[in-house]
C-alpha cells in the first residue's frame, strides 16, 4: 500500500513523519514520486493554501503516470472554517485546478483522503493534559488564556469558538489576529511554563516542533479523546484513517 502525502504546511512532515512510524510502522519514505513500491510513501510540503490545491492536482497526474499509489492525503488546516467547509473548498478548488490538466481524476485504485486539522496542528497539541500545567506559577499570560478557556478540561478545538475572524483579519483576540495564531501563542505559553517548572528547555516553534512529535505526546493526545470521545473530532479522523489502513494491511 502507497501513499502520496499534500502537506498545506512546514509541521505537519516533521510530525506526522514520526507519529506515522509509530501508527503505521510498515511505511517507509521514497524521495522521488515514481520510487514507491511497497508500504511507501512520498510527500510535498510547506506550500501553504491556496497552492497546496493546485500540488493535490499535480500529484494527481503524477499518480496517474506512475499508477502505484493507495491513496492521496492532502492534510490542511481549517483556520476559521469548519470541518467540512474546509473539506468542500479542498475538494471545489482540486476540480478548479484539474479542469486543465490531462488526468480529472485519480485512477480507480487511488482514493483521496482530506485530513483536516481543526483550527490548526497546534489545536491537537493543545490536548496533551499531561504536559499541561493547569495552574501556573511563573506565566501571568498563560493564566489569563486558561481563565479565558481551560484546554485541559474542555475541548481544545472549541477555543475561541466565539471569535469571529474575517477575511481581512480585522479583529484580533488576545492581540491574535486569527483563531490559528491564538492556538498556537497558547500553546508556546503552555511550553514557557513548563520549561519555567521543571527548569528545562522546552520550546515550541513550527520548524522545531521538538516534544510534539514524540511517541509519548501522541499517546498522550489518544488518551485525551478516549477519556473524552467528543474532544478532538479531527484528530480522531486521523486516528482513524490510520486504524482504517492498519486494518487494510493486516488483511
Amino acid at each position: 500500500m502507497n501513499f502520496y502525502f499534500v502537506f498545506e504546511g512546514k509541521t505537519e512532515p516533521i510530525v506526522y513523519k514520526k507519529w506515522l512510524s509509530v501508527l503505521l510502522p510498515d511505511l517507509t519514505e521514497v524521495d522521488s514520486f515514481d520510487a514507491v513500491n511497497q508500504n511507501n510513501y512520498y510527500y510535498e510540503s510547506d506550500m501553504g493554501v491556496p497552492s497546496c490545491y493546485r500540488v493535490a492536482a499535480n500529484a494527481i497526474q503524477e499518480i496517474n503516470d506512475f499508477p502505484k499509489y493507495n491513496y492521496l492525503v492532502l492534510f490542511t488546516d481549517a483556520d476559521r472554517f469548519t470541518v467540512a467547509e474546509k473539506k468542500a473548498e479542498a475538494d471545489e478548488q482540486i476540480k478548479l485546478e484539474l479542469k486543465d490538466k490531462p488526468f480529472k481524476t485519480l485512477p480507480e485504485n487511488c482514493q483521496l483522503e482530506i485530513i483536516v486539522q481543526k483550527v490548526c496542528i497546534e489545536t491537537w497539541f493543545l490536548g496533551n493534559r499531561n504536559f499541561f500545567i493547569r495552574h501556573p506559577q511563573h506565566n501571568e499570560v498563560l493564566k489569563e488564556y486558561i481563565k479565558y478557556f481551560d484546554v485541559s478540561q474542555s475541548n481544545p478545538e472549541e477555543l475561541a469558538s466565539e471569535f469571529v475572524q474575517d477575511e481581512e483579519n480585522s479583529k484580533d483576540i488576545f492581540g491574535y489576529k486569527t483563531k490559528a495564531l491564538f492556538h498556537e501563542g497558547y500553546l508556546r505559553e503552555i511550553f514557557n511554563e513548563r520549561s519555567k517548572v521543571l527548569n528545562k528547555n522546552f520550546s515550541y516553534s513550527k520548524s522545531r516542533p521538538r516534544e510534539v512529535q514524540e511517541e509519548y505526546y501522541l499517546k498522550q493526545l489518544s488518551a485525551r479523546i478516549e477519556a473524552n470521545s467528543d474532544h478532538l473530532l479531527s484528530f480522531q479522523e486521523f486516528i482513524n484513517f490510520c486504524l482504517k489502513i492498519k486494518g487494510q494491511q493486516n488483511k
